[in-house]
């Protein structure tokens, strides 16, 4: 029985991909918020895995390395790793190259079904500093990204004005252009399917997973 571990930011990607790989596997899903830290990552995926169900012996992992989340975790099942470093890079693949990071530098992706507001986000994190700290971290945050980049992914319904506004806004605020590139569910399909080429690291019940394994 083959069980998917993912994380919650992919959880409508996951979905769909498994619609389109016409499969129906449970999900264990790990709560974004544990990216803050890859030793609390870790933890939790540890945890995931005492709560398999029986019969389980073959676990598909829908994300990334994730900083290190995933080193040193071994289990006793078969464990497939897609070779990608992070969720962004797994929606930016469209085909079958083994390139584990395929963002760009100075680019802020966007993939949500809703867009998420990061000027909002700045908001609440600088909530309680003095205003000329808040304009310096705001310059900050403008020299960090020149673009923002949308991933058309097929579902985020990305291309309608009502979408493209909500990041033009937060474009805007960071000084940065607006550019759209394609992605989508490709590398998730493969890995539902049980098409794992080279893609992929296959672990045999035991062994270790290792960034010089993942990452390429």
């Amino acid at each position: 029985m083959k069980v998917i571990i993912a994380c919650s930011t992919l959880q409508d990607y996951v979905d769909a991909a498994q619609s389109r790989a016409g499969t129906n596997h449970p999900v264990i899903y790990l709560n974004k918020l544990f990216h803050r830290d890859p030793n609390e990552m870790r933890e939790h995926i540890r945890e995931a895995f005492q709560k398999l169900p029986e019969g389980a012996d073959t676990v598909l992992i829908a994300m990334g390395y994730c900083g290190g989340s995933w080193e040193g975790i071994s289990a006793s099942q078969t464990l497939v790793i897609p070779k990608i470093d992070d969720c962004i890079s797994i929606l930016l693949q469209t085909g079958d190259s083994v390139i584990s990071n395929l963002k760009q530098p100075d680019h802020l992706y966007v993939r949500d079904k809703k867009p998420e507001s990061f000027k909002g986000i700045f908001e609440r994190m600088t909530a309680q500093v003095d205003a000329a700290t808040k304009a310096r971290y705001h310059k900050d945050w403008q020299k960090l990204y020149n673009m923002m980049t949308i991933i058309d992914t097929g579902i985020n319904n990305c291309r309608s004005d009502e979408y493209k506004s909500a990041v033009q806004e937060d474009a805007d605020w960071l000084a940065a252009d607006l550019e759209y590139v394609n992605g989508g569910m490709y590398l998730l399909e493969k890995l539902f399917r049980g098409d794992w080429g080279e893609q992929f690291l296959v672990l045999q019940p035991g062994e270790i997973v290792r960034r010089e394994d993942v990452l390429v």
